[in-house]
């Protein structure tokens, strides 16, 4: 996975449900927030995972260079 060019199909963003509400009770009730404050809120909560294109597994993100990986079961 070549992570150096932007953001590739296989970056995902996981993030809580009650914040996905949150933030949109956000942009309801403030007119003012443009696409950068929308996407700072979302990186404060998110959690990075990659998904290998070739075998499918998933790299959680966990911080500080560590990461947790899981094998889909067939």
């Amino acid at each position: 996975m070549n992570l150096s060019n932007g953001s590739p199909d296989f970056e995902l963003a996981l993030v809580p449900e009650r914040c996905i509400d949150e933030i949109g009770e956000k942009l309801d009730v403030d007119n003012n927030i443009n696409s950068e404050r929308f996407f700072e809120l979302i990186d404060e909560v998110k959690t990075t995972v990659y998904r290998c294109p070739s075998c499918g597994r998933v790299h959680f993100d966990e911080g500080a260079g560590v990461f947790r990986a899981f094998v889909p079961e067939f």
